[in-house]
């Protein structure tokens, strides 16, 4: 069989194994996003007609007595805490649970777990931790003498315990670790233990540069995830105290379906699709410069 059939074999099969999603895509999300996009340019509370205005909803956006911007400002602050969180815990215990030990299987589902539960379960979840008289981390800081500290009531400090609760999601990205750390070819490390690497110098020049896709991968679905986070928002602060913790998704959702403004909320999400898209860009262009792949002879591109 030749060389070309076989790539065309590839192909083929990453098509078809695309499809499904690509159908999914095609019949449930374009209509609506079309529609979205259509009414981003309208005025529209459900009851009435569409309302033709132009870009209107758009420049209420960059109103800097508006709430959008500031809302997309915490988003941003919110977003560039959580990521580099969510990566290096994810990878910590990825690099604990790859390791020879009993329990690891059990280990694996208990912290995957929360990936699959309510995001209002969780809030509910976080929220009784972080009650200030009967919460469980004053309870522990009460044994070394420390608090009780306002962690949602007080504005200097609720966006960062709201970035706290991205711990709970780190599942996923931690299963795409250990995928990874366990697909790197063993005889790196017995070659780098012959020649007197430890094991941080054998993380640092093997296993690192070995997984950097999937951090690639990790870092972009982190980014989306957390830029359209909100049940932890509604459940833990709705978006107090002070506006501490408004961040733009929860803009949207009021504007959407407490105000019923459904036009400014598409335009609202149009622009958060953007700036999205802007950093997702960013990102895969800067991974040209730290991003490496096997090549089929086993180099590294």
């Amino acid at each position: 069989m030749s060389r070309y059939s076989i790539k065309s074999q590839e192909r083929i099969s990453g098509y078809l194994f695309i499809l499904p999603w690509f159908l999914g895509f095609l019949f449930f999300y374009s209509g609506p996003m079309l529609f979205s996009f259509i009414v981003s340019f309208c005025n529209w509370d459900y009851f009435k007609n569409l309302t033709f205005i132009g870009l209107d909803n758009y420049f209420k956006i960059f109103d800097p007595a508006g709430y959008a911007l500031p809302a997309m400002g915490r988003t941003l602050k919110f977003v560039f805490l959580e990521v580099p969180l969510q990566l290096v815990i994810s990878l910590m215990i990825a690099m604990l649970l790859t390791r020879k030990i009993s329990g690891t299987r059990i280990s694996r589902t208990l912290i995957y777990l929360p990936a699959v539960m309510s995001g209002a379960v969780g809030g509910l979840i976080w929220r009784y931790m972080f009650n200030t008289q009967t919460g469980l981390f004053n309870y522990l800081l009460s044994f070394i003498g420390v608090g009780p500290i306002a962690w949602i009531e007080n504005p200097d400090i609720a966006l960062y315990s709201i970035v706290l609760t991205g711990i709970w999601a780190i599942g996923q990205p931690m299963i795409l670790f250990i995928a990874a750390i366990q697909g790197v070819p063993k005889t790196f490390y017995e070659v780098a233990e012959v020649d007197g690497a430890g094991k941080f110098s054998q993380f640092r020049h093997i296993t690192l540069p070995m997984i950097t896709p999937t951090i690639l991968i990790n870092t972009i679905i982190i980014l989306i995830q957390q830029f359209q986070v909100l049940a932890p928002i509604i459940v833990i602060t709705s978006g107090g105290p002070a506006q501490s913790t408004y961040l733009y998704s929860y803009l949207e959702y009021e504007n959407a379906f407490k105000f019923l403004k459904m036009g400014y909320a598409s335009a609202l999400s149009w622009f958060m699709f953007v700036v999205i898209l802007f950093l997702t860009l960013v990102i895969m262009k800067s991974s040209k410069k730290w991003v490496f792949y096997q090549s089929e002879k086993g180099k590294m591109l």
